[in-house]
């Protein structure tokens, strides 16, 4: 079974459909809950240790899951008869990260957040439909765990897969199918399952002086719904602006002495987080503070012959005795909502183009930011300018994303394809992209918008995969940066307000402002960890070598030729940076792959105990 500590489905309205799919859940999971009741039928069923909200009225019934501070008055005013798009807009509005459920006369209504934190999944179970939030369980109730090669075809893209084909509805398993983002599903008597937008993201259009109050609340409030009432909160204190931003905001919010940071030493000596960490700590009279040097914590990929089973391809799968350690630590000191600054750096991502929008409304600020820019990357004013031109429409773009040679701005990073994908892979992927392209829309009509959104996807696809492989540690990872919130606060500031070649992350320090220590938000350096990945996956490389050997589940699939991708192996030492990740993709899917299938990874230096 996957790491998954909480879960939940929504019953179909048949009362014996019902009854058939609860069966099925159960002798999944012995320890299956009645979490919600409607017309004294259960209605949600799953695990959770958080308590449901639900309201029952003559428009509907409606349920909140998750992390959120609705309560059964907020559920009943947003109940809209007639109006279920407009009912799910109103239940999203709130802090936090959480599933919306609502149920009317006529069908049932299920939709997550807009980053995909709060995923959703529907299959047929017994011909009924039931949604969920983990695409495995759906498959295991539906009795076919057969995982899907086209997409997992997707997943060997680099850097991450274009947002069309993730979001095209498609999941890890066959029989499975996935909401996107911002959008809710629905299902009208027994008509078939459909999907609607519900969110769009925001104009940026925000100055700085009106933006910064608004980020300042939007996190103080996704702060505060994950920590009230917690006896000690933990922060993921890298030292770096987006976690110390955090860090301050929870100790302003429960206080010195229930606030524990705690920091992993880099391996690049040149990285200076763990100085601004320090600093940032000792600014929380009260609070504790633990640092671990280089070589306290299990490397990547340590363990990996025994990697955590989840949902879909994740990086988080392939370093369990690393991870399983820093959890286990919170944990041993009380620790049970751990807040991560994942996810900052990709909501003040802002791609170049935004500058053909800023110089609409300050050609003096966009010519310096040009500027700014050249001098900061070493290059001319007109290569810049060249790279700031806004690219060809979204359709166009993606129609020849995996054919296209050259290196100019696109709506997204990427996509590179491996060499050592068969032929065939290559048909499938094209196919996909083709049907994509057909009907494709951008996130927003300006590019910078859309490139921002769609980084916080592709980021929040692997986040919830690692708060599921934290869950049974007792570990709830909390990542503000991704609420709806937070990232409409963000984007609803100009480009320009957002980043800067002279400052690092300005609107996020304006906003911190009195908050976070003056000394620290006059930082100027930004560390890297690159060097941490380098060193470990440098001695790991046979053992990824005998990973990807003529056992490959990927090449049973027909996915990768052996034979190419053995070359690449052999002269991994000397690969260019988009080949490693390319050959770090492949791994991840490899590993993911054998999880899903159950098919035993090769033994590597010592066995690991199971986690789920």
């Amino acid at each position: 079974m996957t790491c998954t500590a909480e879960w939940f489905v929504v019953l179909p309205g048949n009362s014996s459909a019902a009854q058939r799919a609860t069966a099925r859940f159960q002798a999944i999971d012995s320890g299956v809950q009645i979490l919600a009741r409607r017309e004294g039928r259960p209605w949600i069923i799953g695990r959770s240790a958080r308590t449901l909200v639900a309201v029952h009225a003559a428009g509907g019934s409606a349920a909140l899951l998750g992390t959120h501070e609705g309560g059964e008055q907020e559920l009943a005013d947003a109940l809209s008869p007639g109006d279920p798009i407009g009912t799910v807009v109103a239940l999203m509005r709130g802090a936090g990260s959480y599933h919306a459920v609502l149920a009317t006369g006529s069908g049932t209504w299920v939709c997550g957040d807009v980053a995909g934190m709060r995923p959703v999944f529907w299959a047929r179970v017994d011909g009924a439909v039931v949604f969920g939030d983990h695409a495995r369980l759906l498959a295991e109730a539906a009795g076919t765990v057969r995982v899907d090669p086209s997409h997992l075809a997707m997943h060997l893209l680099g850097p991450v897969p274009p947002l069309a084909l993730t979001e095209s509805g498609s999941s890890p398993y066959e029989g499975v199918r996935a909401v996107p983002p911002g959008s809710v599903g629905y299902v009208e008597g027994s008509q078939a399952v459909a999907v609607r937008r519900w969110w769009t993201a925001p104009d940026d259009e925000r100055a700085l002086p009106e933006a910064a109050p608004v980020l300042r609340d939007a996190l103080r409030r996704a702060v505060a719904v994950r920590t009230r009432g917690e006896p000690l909160v933990g922060c993921e204190l890298s030292g770096g602006a987006d976690s110390t931003a955090l860090s301050a905001l929870a100790y302003e919010e429960v206080g010195g002495e229930r606030l524990a940071n705690f920091t992993r030493a880099p391996a690049d000596p040149a990285n200076d987080d763990t100085d601004w960490a320090r600093l940032a700590a000792a600014s929380q009279p009260g609070a504790s503070h633990d640092i671990f040097e280089v070589g306290a914590v299990p490397p990547q990929f340590a363990g990996m012959d025994a990697p955590f089973v989840l949902d879909a391809p994740s990086p988080s799968a392939a370093s369990p005795l690393r991870s399983a350690f820093w959890w286990r630590h919170a944990a041993g000191t009380g620790v049970r909502t751990l807040l991560s600054g994942k996810g900052g750096d990709e909501l003040t991502l802002t791609a170049l183009p935004y500058l053909s929008y800023t110089r609409r409304r300050d050609r003096h600020t966009a010519r310096q930011h040009m500027k700014g820019w050249a001098a900061l990357w070493g290059s001319s004013v007109r290569q810049v300018r060249l790279q700031a031109v806004a690219p060809m429409p979204y359709a166009a773009w993606l129609a020849g994303c995996l054919t296209r040679k050259d290196e100019s701005f696109g709506w997204e990073a990427g996509p590179h394809v491996p060499p050592w994908l068969t032929a065939s892979a290559r048909t499938v992927l094209a196919d996909a992209v083709s049907t994509a392209a057909d009907a494709a829309e951008p996130l927003h009509d300006r590019p910078h918008q859309h490139t921002a959104m769609a980084a916080i996807r592709a980021l929040a696809r692997w986040n919830r995969l690692q708060a599921d492989a934290a869950a049974p540690f007792g570990i709830r990872i909390g990542y503000p940066y991704a609420d709806q919130q937070v990232i409409e606060a963000a984007l609803s500031t100009r480009a320009e307000a957002r980043t800067s070649p002279y400052q690092n992350k300005p609107l996020l320090t304006a906003a911190m402002r009195g908050i976070v220590p003056a000394t620290y938000l006059a930082r100027r350096t930004k560390g890297g960890y690159s060097a941490d990945t380098t060193a470990a996956a440098a001695a790991m490389r046979q053992t990824f070598a005998r990973l990807l050997d003529a056992d490959c589940r990927l090449a049973s699939y027909g996915l990768i030729d052996p034979d190419r991708l053995r070359a690449a192996l052999t002269s991994w030492d000397r690969a260019d940076e988009r080949t490693d990740l390319l050959l770090h993709l492949t791994v991840m899917c490899e590993i993911w792959a054998r999880t899903a299938d159950n098919h035993p990874l090769p033994t590597l230096d010592s066995p690991v105990e199971a986690r789920c």
